[in-house]
């Protein structure tokens, strides 16, 4: 494995390679994550001999830099970073394997840039929010989480993994690890995160999914009842896409049953 730093429009990114293949799976986590909430699932993939894996910490996630203002944080400024790093640092066309907050991002730059892009693996993916109504509910909240970030950091990080999403009956307790790469974030720049690219902030691409023509994975928990119907939806919208749902797993997929995780993305790998 090998990680390093690059500049990407003016700010350092960082990333973690594994493998010399010529193909790049690029892997984008969630918020609060970093490169390293794969390590687990990834240490046993066999993609690994054939391909590049690529885990890229996102925009003022983990090692990679962020920025004092939160409209650098939007969906326009991060797809536009993720386009420059894939064109830069890439064998392009990639595989961009997204979780949650990676996989609106994944999906966002799948819309608006299809040729740097081979295929896509969403996992707990959302298109965003179309309601008018609901988009500004959505700010709110995010708003007040953005505030609780800066005030208490360490009291928000205790509320996050208590809300609903993530008390599902197989939801695996995370460990000391992903708690340390949660406490290691800088609050501002999570807070920055939350206020441009929160799910009530980045624009719908839900009318672009029916001009998407590259083959989609969409992997979701059986638990995650919420993901599971908006991921329902979504294949049906979606051209060329396959609807896996794991059991015993919620949201973090990835984390509650890696072995599965594995499986699912190294035979849709094999047939792209």
């Amino acid at each position: 494995m090998r990680g390093q730093h690059q500049q990407v429009r003016g700010l350092q990114y960082y990333y973690l390679t594994q493998g010399d293949g010529e193909q790049d799976i690029v892997f984008l986590h969630g918020f609060l994550g970093s490169h390293a909430i794969f390590n687990e699932a990834l240490s046993e993939i066999d993609l690994a001999s054939t391909h590049r894996l690529v885990s890229l910490d996102l925009l003022g996630h983990g090692a990679s830099e962020g920025a004092e203002l939160h409209y650098r944080f939007s969906a326009k400024e991060q797809v536009a970073d993720l386009a420059y790093f894939i064109r830069h640092y890439c064998q392009k066309p990639v595989i961009l394997v997204g979780y949650s907050m990676g996989a609106r991002l994944a999906l966002s730059l799948a819309t608006q840039y299809p040729s740097l892009c081979k295929g896509l693996v969403l996992e707990s993916g959302h298109f965003g929010i179309s309601s008018e109504t609901e988009r500004q509910s959505r700010q709110s909240l995010d708003a007040q989480r953005a505030d609780e970030i800066m005030s208490d950091y360490s009291s928000f990080l205790r509320y996050w993994e208590d809300i609903s999403l993530f008390n599902t009956p197989n939801a695996r307790a995370i460990n000391a690890t992903y708690k340390q790469i949660q406490q290691n974030q800088q609050p501002i720049w999570i807070a920055n995160s939350l206020l441009g690219f929160g799910a009530g902030t980045m624009p719908s691409v839900e009318n672009r999914l029916t001009s998407l023509r590259m083959p989609v994975l969409l992997l979701v928990g059986e638990d995650d009842s919420k993901f599971k119907a908006i991921n329902q939806r979504m294949h049906l919208m979606l051209p060329s896409s396959y609807l896996s749902i794991i059991e015993g797993a919620g949201h973090r997929v990835h984390w509650d049953n890696p072995k599965t995780w594995q499986k699912e993305i190294e035979l849709f790998i094999s047939q792209l």
